[in-house]
Order: structure tokens, then sequence, then C-alpha cells
């Protein structure tokens, strides 16, 4: 029997499992429904519905995006829904079904990450979808999620500052959990990750702790799933920087880079070595830790991208994107 690949999921279906390009058990595991949904209205149409229903319920970031819930089938505005729905700009082409792929290849290489899909709208235009992970659904309570900007007393206007670097903010954030240890490990590779990718927008919003509902003391229990992780690579006049913040605190302080970094001209191994130290993760794990996460997100690379609802050409370019990062990423020190 022919295999389908599921729109959502992009793994490998059988047929007899596929309900108008989507796998019933993805179906079923993301909306609790077994056959496909859509968005109410068009696209075109996003815009008046996020004015009318987000007054006093804004989302951070400047792409469109509002909560939404499901009834009958269909995807309705919300001032405190359980989804949320990102239209594709008009700026960034197939920008849904890239978020969508990058997402799914974060998953798939280990890294926690929020649920998410492709949706059409009536007209069939595929917008991203995500589900809330504040949310406990049995319960109705809600976990405690505070961003970088926030933890480091950092204006939001302020959030991809020059005068900013991750080593010091990432540290104050690990500080602010109890395992410090594994949050230290959970940002090394959240930030290796979207260096690979290609994703040059991540800034202080888009890293956020949370506190469980039981948890009645100041200290947070880790770092939430990854949200908002995509290539910005495709769209070369906004990709003009690698990354939102400068690496390693002495760029910052002094523009004093690695030498690894003033040999290439651009980040290797050595400076996520040394970020992974300033993190107080001891050497030898760092060195396995890097090796291994770049080795995986190569692995998986090509199957993902290829699987996903992204064109050709854009696929093509997250691709070798990709490979050609996991290739500098094996460049060793500067002795």
């Amino acid at each position: 029997m022919e295999n389908y690949i599921c729109k959502g999921s992009l793994k490998s279906v059988k047929a007899s499992n596929i309900v108008e390009g989507y796998s019933k058990s993805h179906l079923k595991s993301f909306y609790g429904a077994v056959t496909p949904v859509c968005i109410k209205g068009t696209a075109n149409e996003f815009d008046e519905l996020v004015m009318d229903h987000t007054t006093g319920s804004s989302i951070s970031g400047v792409q469109r995006k509002m909560f939404m819930h499901l009834e009958k089938g269909v995807l309705m505005p919300s001032y405190n829904g359980e989804y949320i729905v990102k239209p594709t700009p008009n700026a960034f082409r197939s920008l849904s079904e890239n978020e969508h792929a990058i997402m799914k290849l974060c998953e798939a290489v280990g890294l926690k990450t929020a649920q998410c899909s492709v949706v059409r709208f009536e007209d069939g235009e595929f917008a991203y979808i995500t589900k809330r992970f504040d949310l406990i659904a049995k319960s109705k309570e809600r976990f405690f999620i505070e961003d970088g900007a926030s933890i480091c007393n950092v204006a939001p206007r302020h959030k991809n500052s020059d005068s900013l670097s991750y080593e010091r903010t990432l540290k104050q954030m690990i500080d602010s959990c109890a395992g410090a240890q594994a949050a230290g490990l959970t940002a090394l590779r959240m930030l290796i990750f979207g260096y690979v990718v290609g994703n040059n927008d991540m800034h202080l919003k888009n890293f956020s702790l949370y506190r469980k509902p039981l948890n009645k003391t100041v200290t947070f229990d880790g770092f939430t799933p990854v949200y908002d992780m995509l290539s910005v690579a495709p769209y070369k006049e906004y990709f003009n920087v690698e990354l939102s913040l400068n690496l390693l605190e002495s760029e910052a302080e002094h523009a004093h880079f690695s030498k690894s970094y003033d040999t290439y001209g651009y980040y290797t191994f050595e400076d996520f070595y040394l970020l992974a130290q300033a993190l107080g993760i001891a050497a030898k794990a760092a060195t396995i830790l890097i090796a291994s996460f770049v080795a995986a997100i190569d692995k998986k690379a090509g199957p993902i991208l290829l699987n996903s609802n992204l064109p050709d050409d854009l696929k093509q370019c997250l691709l070798a994107r990709i490979t050609s990062k996991c290739a500098v990423m094996g460049l060793k020190m500067i002795t």
C-alpha cells in the first residue's frame, strides 16, 4: 500500500490513515478531531480580525497572530483560545510552511517544542498554527511565563541591542532556574540550532522561562518549549546578520572575537565551545554535546525539509544553509 506524507506531522503514513492530506492520528492529537479543520475567512481578512479580537490580549512580536479556538471544525477568533494562528506575511513567501518545517526539525533533534502544524484558510492558503503550552488542559491552570527581556530588565525595544550578548543574558536566565545545569544545556542547544538553520531573529523575547502553578518560589522550573523558530536565510534583504545579539560578552564589551572568528569571519565550533564554558558546561561535555547535536541536525534536515510543504526552491535553500553551517560547526579551534 502506498504511503503519504502527513502535512501536519511531516511523517510518512499509510494511505488509509490520510484525510485530505493529514493523518488521522495527527488530527486527533492536535485538534481532538477526526477531519481537517480550517480558519474562518481568508488571510486578507485576518488583519481586521486581529484588530477586532486582540484588545487587552496581545501576543508579543510584529507578525500578525491571534488566539483562536475550534468551533465545529472551524478556527474562530478568541480572546484566550488554546491555539495561536499566524498567516504568512506578504514580504515572506511561504513563511508559515518555513516555520512549520523548522519547528519539526527542532522537535526531531530532541529539543522540546510547542506543538505545531499548518492549517488552511477557507480560500486554501496555509497559515502556521501552534498549540499553547502555558495552559494545563484538565485543571485550566496556567504556567507562569516570563520572557528573557523581562528577566534581564531589558526594554522590549532593546531586545536585540548591539550592547547585549547571549552569554550575559542566558547566564541571567539560567541563574533564575532551579536546574541550572540542565537549563544551560538547553540554552546552548537552542542557540546552536537557531544559528545553523539561519534564525537571526532570536531576540530576548523569543527565550522564555516557566514556573509551574504549584511552584510558589521565585525560581523558575526551566526554559519553555521552543517557539517562533524559523529560517530567515531565504529572505536575503532581512538576513544581514547571523544572530540578533553578540554571541560572547567579549564581543559586546570590547569587540573582541575568538581566534576562530578572526580567522574565518563567522562563528564556528570554538565560539559555541567558549559560550558553553561561560554557561558552566564542562569542557568535555561541551565538546560532545556540540558535535553530537550538530550531527543530528545534519542527519535529520534532509528528510524533514523534503517532506515539508515548502516549494522546492525554498527546500533547497534551507537545506543548503543547514548543510553549510553544519560543516562550519565542525571546524575546530585555532591554536
